[in-house]
C-alpha cells in the first residue's frame, strides 16, 4: 500500500474536516503521515497516524494571533487582517520551506495531500516531484461575489505569491487564498447545496461531507442534563474567534423569550460573571462535542466557519450564519442562495432582527426547512471522507 503525508495547520476548522479522510485512508490500508504547521495539534495522538515535527529550529513567525480576544478584535480590522494573512502565507514560507522538505524526504510519501493555504508544503511537494492533492477546508475555491474582504487581501499579495512560486520554478493557479493542485482539488459539498453554476476550478470533486467514521479526538463532556425539552438554539464561532460577548449577549436577549435554551460555545468567557449575566436560559461552555450536539439542535447560529456548515446542514440544522471575515462570507452567499438558512451582518446585528431570524428557523413547516432536509439527505447519502481518501490513494503513479 501507499505512503500519504497530510499537512494543514493545526486550527480544528483545518484539521476536522481531515480527519474522517485520514480514517480511511488508515481504513483502506495507507501508511498515514500528518504534518502540522508549525506544531501538532494535541487531537491528532489518538488517531494512529505518525505525527511528524518539524525540526526545532523551525518555529511560528512571532507575533502571529491564533486565538482569544486578541484575534477577534484583529480580524474585525481588514488592514490589520491583511496583515495576518500576510505574515501566514508569505511571510513565515521562507524559513518554513526546507525544514518542511526535511519532514517530507524522511517520510518519502507516494502522494500527499495537502492545505492549499499552506503553501511550504505545496511548495516542497513541488520541489521534491510528488503527487498532490489539494483538500480544501473552506469554500473558498470557489469565488462567488466579485468583492469581499478576503478577496481584496489576498489580490493585495498576488504579485508578491506568484514572484515565490516562480522562484521555485512552479506556475502556479490560485483561488483565493489556496493554490490549486493540477491533478486533484477536493470539495466537501455537493450540488445540492452550491447549485450547477458554483465555478468550480479545473481539477476540483465535490465528494460531500467529510464525516469521521470514528471519534475525531476532540469530543469533550457536556451538560447533557441541562438541555431539558425546550428547542436548543447552538452558537460557535469557531475555536479561533469565539470571543464574542456583544454578540452574545444580542443574541440572548433574542432568544430570552422564545421558550428555548441557549448553548454557547463560549471559550474563555463560559465560566464567566459575563456568561452567568445573559438572560435566559442558557448553557455556556468552552467547547461543544459539535457533531453529538447538533442532531439536538433545532437552530445553529455560526459564523460561517466551513467545516460547522457542512456539520450543520448534513445534520438538517437550520443556520443564520454571521459571517466575521475570511472565507466566511463564501459560506453566507452559497447558505443563502440555497435558501437553507440566513445571513445577516455582525457588525449591525440588533436584538429584534436576531429574534426574528430565529423565528423563522424555528418554525416548522417552512420552505427553508424542506431546503434543509433535502440537502441533509443528500449529504447523508455521500460519504465525503472516504471519497477524498479513495481519490487521494488513486494519484499514486
Amino acid at each position: 500500500m501507499s505512503r500519504i503525508l497530510i499537512a494543514t495547520s493545526p486550527e480544528k476548522g483545518h484539521i476536522n474536516p481531515m480527519m474522517g479522510v485520514a480514517q480511511w485512508l488508515r481504513r483502506l490500508g495507507h501508511t498515514v503521515g500528518w504534518l502540522c504547521i508549525p506544531e501538532p495539534s494535541p487531537q491528532l495522538s489518538t488517531l494512529g497516524v505518525e505525527v511528524l515535527h518539524l525540526p526545532a529550529a523551525a518555529h511560528e513567525a512571532p507575533g502571529i494571533e491564533t486565538g482569544g480576544e486578541a484575534l477577534a478584535r484583529l480580524v474585525r480590522d481588514e488592514v490589520a487582517l491583511g496583515k495576518w494573512i500576510r505574515g501566514l502565507l508569505l511571510d513565515s514560507v521562507p524559513a518554513l520551506l526546507e525544514p518542511v522538505s526535511q519532514v517530507v524526504r524522511a517520510f518519502r510519501p507516494d502522494v500527499m495531500a495537502l492545505d492549499g493555504m499552506q503553501y511550504a508544503a505545496v511548495l516542497a511537494a513541488h520541489r521534491e516531484g510528488l503527487p498532490w492533492a489539494g483538500v480544501s477546508s473552506a469554500l473558498s475555491l470557489l469565488e462567488p461575489m466579485e468583492d469581499y474582504g478576503l478577496l481584496r487581501n489576498v489580490r493585495a499579495l498576488a504579485s508578491e505569491r506568484a514572484a515565490l512560486f516562480a522562484q521555485h520554478g512552479f506556475d502556479a493557479r490560485f483561488r483565493n487564498c489556496e493554490c490549486l493542485s493540477p491533478r486533484l482539488n477536493i470539495i466537501f459539498a455537493t450540488e445540492d447545496f452550491l447549485g450547477p453554476d458554483a465555478g468550480l476550478p479545473p481539477a476540483t470533486r465535490l465528494v460531500g461531507p467529510s464525516i469521521p467514521p470514528e471519534p475525531r479526538g476532540d469530543e469533550v463532556d457536556f451538560p447533557w442534563e441541562r438541555l431539558g425539552t425546550r428547542p436548543v438554539v447552538y452558537v460557535s464561532f469557531g475555536s479561533q474567534i469565539s470571543w464574542q460577548p456583544t454578540l452574545f449577549r444580542t443574541i440572548a436577549e433574542a432568544a430570552a423569550p422564545l421558550g428555548v435554551t441557549l448553548v454557547l460555545s463560549a471559550g474563555e468567557l463560559a465560566d464567566t460573571d459575563f456568561a452567568r449575566s445573559l438572560p435566559g436560559d442558557v448553557v455556556a461552555v468552552p467547547y461543544t462535542p459539535q457533531r453529538q450536539l447538533l442532531p439536538r439542535a433545532s437552530a445553529f447560529i455560526s459564523h460561517g466557519g466551513a467545516n460547522s456548515v457542512m456539520e450543520a446542514l448534513t445534520a438538517g440544522v437550520p443556520l443564520l450564519l454571521l459571517p466575521v471575515c475570511n472565507d466566511q462570507p463564501i459560506q453566507a452567499h452559497f447558505l443563502q442562495k440555497s435558501g437553507a438558512g440566513l445571513a445577516l451582518s455582525p457588525d449591525t446585528l440588533s436584538v429584534e432582527d436576531c429574534r426574528a431570524a430565529l423565528r423563522q428557523l424555528l418554525a416548522e413547516g417552512t420552505p427553508l426547512r424542506a431546503k434543509v432536509s433535502a440537502i441533509s439527505k443528500a449529504y447523508q447519502a455521500r460519504d465525503g471522507a472516504r471519497e477524498a481518501a479513495e481519490r487521494i490513494a488513486a494519484l499514486v503513479a
